[in-house]
């Protein structure tokens, strides 16, 4: 090989929008005849498909890397294996392709016995396939190698003294390069130091596989944030990185922006004259060929924040320019456009206005990276950190601003995104918006939604100025400290809390980043079957307010109950005489005895759904029947419905017969495992689902919070919509005897 090859710096298992970068590593895991099929030759399709990408990289100056996987089920020994690894390498070759790369990574490291018969080590069995292909395909300058052990979190004891990779440096020839990821699977970290370590072991500059944001290890997270934690100057000890990107495509537009950021400075530092290595990296820069300058906040420096902001700029222009073209521009394109920077007021008075750069930067902050919340989200979590242990003290909370901005946040996205990103990342902002409706909503329910002094409610929030008439917090006395949230924070920190990651703790026990925190933090943060649900196929862009019952949300929740009654004419008529009739069937007794575990979600056109408890359902049961019916007869007389459809056949002669029948007694059994009594209910108009659950999640955490293990409910057997909502919740019908009621069913679910 004439000359140093030039440093690869690019991507892997992704796709490539070339930002200065100048090579693609086609390794996609869901490709069958990658890693599962790797035997399989390609068909003819499937070839001219792959000829053209090949064709379509060379044409962009970009080096297109073919990876194969056969890892998995290969035996090294076999000259049948051996021959069809070749036979679809030179296949590939055959199709324009140059350069290479074996992944032995995520393997069984047990070799079979066929193999153990004829090679002392794993290592030296793939270093002798490695080896054959490579002069096989004539030693192509880039021919690249993925070890079983490939950083150092998986080398025993350590890099220098694993016996894997020093055989590797021994045995694999000099023109192979090997794959290392860092430290860790996920390095949060990358540092001369250990690249110097693992160039001794290897006896050759490894190339780096960089996993920072890599999110296939956790469905709840993305990546958004700036390239950040390498190092300045390790060019000189690296023969290339590849990142490997986030799945989304559409989430990838700040990371390679940066990515391309980090590599325009490092090939300017080369050319410094402090900079140690002189000759080695102005080399490794020659090796580049001219580039178009993209990054030139200082010379030869990189700042991860100057470099996001950057990218910002752009994003911003091609976000905004995919929604109003159907094919996406190039950035430059995008910015030369027509497309004019929408200032925060215009984006308050016009829903689908494009976004403006403060909102795509909270959308960065919240799914920043692996290691790190960006600073927008940190403040958020602290703040509900703080006010969770303070609540008592505080009354409303600050905190509900934040929840507001990402409510906000969420309807514009959904209003004013293309459609490629709206799918890509609608279902992690969704999960957010949803965990903090009902987070907010708690911690207004544990400070009994007092001002602070000196402050004033946010008016997205509180529409009336009704908060004085809340309780003075809804917790109870400690009966006891195990049992009920009087322990408050230390009890939520030693259940649920996030766990706290060592130094070697890889990412993914994180659960679910921002979203997993913010759910660690309610009671019901365990149950995470109450929390995880697909997002909607149609994303909806309605805002929403979830908050603890006020006064004047009778009459309003009344109203929604007579609108979502289908009825016919004369049971109409009725109703208009009796306009509280249904709402006291369905909500009556609880808001009557038990208003305090009452929540009410709230759209621009008033309340539109409602979950209603009683932490000790036995004894609301007993006032319900002793007190409140005895005079809710008294309201609505038996013969109130004469000449209205037979009985059980609407929603009338139902709430009649619900007032005037004896109550069935609750099974003692089920009011001991699952004490608390719940009842949900929405208007049609909310289509939402994760607004629904987020009410279930307020109210199941607010009894959970006193004490409650277990709640049930009462639903009509034909109520297949309520059977189906509760279902999704985790609610399972419980198999006790009420013959007495075959026309009802009781579901429960342990808190």
């Amino acid at each position: 090989m004439a000359g140093r090859p030039r440093f690869l710096c690019g991507v892997v298992e992704g796709r490539l929008k070339r930002r200065e970068l100048n090579c693609y590593m086609y390794a996609p895991k869901d490709e069958l005849k990658h890693r599962l099929l790797w035997r399989e030759p390609y068909t003819e399709h499937e070839a001219a498909r792959m000829r053209s990408l090949i064709e379509a990289a060379q044409e962009q100056g970009v080096e297109f890397v073919f990876a194969i996987s056969a890892g998995q089920d290969m035996v090294f020994s076999s000259a049948g294996d051996r021959l069809l690894l070749q036979q679809k390498l030179r296949q590939v070759a055959a199709m324009g392709c140059h350069s290479f790369a074996l992944l032995f990574d995520d393997i069984d490291p047990c070799m079979c016995q066929a193999d153990r018969d004829v090679f002392p080590s794993l290592a030296q069995a793939q270093a002798s396939v490695a080896n054959e292909a490579y002069q096989e395909l004539g030693q192509p300058s880039i021919f690249l190698f993925c070890p079983t052990e490939y950083c150092s979190s998986l080398c025993s004891p350590s890099p220098s003294q694993s016996c894997y990779l020093l055989t590797l440096g021994q045995e694999l020839l000099p023109g192979i390069g090997v794959i290392w990821t860092g430290p860790k699977v996920v390095s949060q970290e990358l540092s001369a130091t250990l690249l110097e370590e693992v160039e001794g072991v290897l006896q050759r500059r490894p190339v780096i596989w960089d996993n920072l944001y890599a999110n296939d290890y956790d469905c709840r997270r993305v990546f958004l944030g700036p390239y950040t934690g390498r190092a300045p100057g390790l060019m000189s000890r690296l023969r290339g990185l590849l990142l490997n990107p986030n799945c989304e495509l559409q989430a990838n537009f700040i990371p390679i922006h940066t990515l391309g950021s980090w590599f325009q400075s490092e090939l300017g530092s080369c050319a410094r004259p402090d900079h140690a290595g002189m000759e080695v990296t102005a080399a490794l820069r020659d090796s580049q060929g001219p580039q178009k300058g993209t990054y030139s906040p200082r010379e030869g420096t990189y700042s991860p924040q100057e470099a996001l902001e950057l990218a910002l700029l752009d994003w911003v222009a091609e976000i905004n320019q995919q929604a109003l073209e159907p094919e996406p521009l190039t950035a430059k394109e995008a910015r030369s456009g027509p497309t004019a920077p929408v200032t925060p007021d215009e984006a308050r008075s016009n829903p689908t206005a494009p976004l403006t750069l403060d909102e795509v930067r909270m959308l960065v902050e919240l799914f920043y990276l692996p290691y790190h919340h960006g600073s927008q989200a940190q403040h958020l979590l602290e703040h509900f950190r703080w006010l969770w242990a303070n609540s008592l003290s505080v009354g409303v909370p600050a905190a509900a601003d934040d929840a507001s901005g990402i409510c906000r946040l969420h309807s514009r996205f959904v209003s004013s995104a293309g459609r490629a990103l709206l799918y890509d990342l609608h279902r992690y902002l969704w999960d957010i918006r949803n965990v903090l409706l009902a987070a907010s909503a708690f911690v207004l329910w544990l400070g009994g939604g007092r001002v602070s002094p000196g402050r004033t409610p946010p008016a997205a929030l509180y529409p009336r100025n009704c908060l004085a008439s809340l309780a003075d917090g809804h917790l109870l006395c400690d009966r006891d400290p195990k049992g009920t949230w009087g322990s408050c924070f230390g009890w939520c920190k030693s259940i649920t809390a996030p766990i706290l990651l060592g130094g070697d703790a890889e990412p993914w026990a994180r659960r679910g980043g921002l979203f997993g925190e913010l759910q660690a933090l309610l009671p019901v943060g365990n149950s995470c079957d109450l929390f995880y649900h697909p997002p909607p196929l149609f994303p909806c862009s309605q805002l929403y307010l979830l908050r603890p019952l006020l006064p004047p949300d009778k009459a309003e929740l009344y109203r929604m109950c007579r609108e979502s009654s289908d009825c016919d004419p004369k049971v109409a008529e009725i109703l208009v005489a009796h306009p509280d009739l249904l709402g006291d069937r369905l909500l009556g007794s609880f808001l009557s005895l038990s208003p305090e575990y009452t929540f009410v979600l709230e759209d621009k056109g008033g309340p539109c759904g409602y979950a209603a408890g009683a932490l000790c359902a036995e004894d609301f049961l007993q006032q319900r029947d002793s007190n409140w019916l005895p005079a809710t007869r008294h309201k609505y007389p038996r013969d109130l419905g004469a000449g209205t459809p037979a009985p059980g056949q609407g929603a009338l002669e139902e709430a009649l017969l619900f007032f005037h029948t004896e109550p069935l007694a609750v099974p003692v059994p089920v009011l001991r495992r699952f004490p608390s009594l719940v009842q949900l209910g929405t208007a049609p108009r909310v289509l939402d689902v994760g607004a629904s659950r987020s009410l279930a999640i307020c109210l199941l955490s607010a009894l959970r919070a006193n004490g409650s293990r277990g709640v049930f409910c009462q639903v009509s057997a034909t109520d297949q919509q309520q059977l189906s909502f509760y279902s999704r919740l985790g609610f399972v019908a419980l198999p006790v005897a009420w013959d007495s009621s075959p026309g009802t069913r009781l579901l429960g679910r342990l808190l």
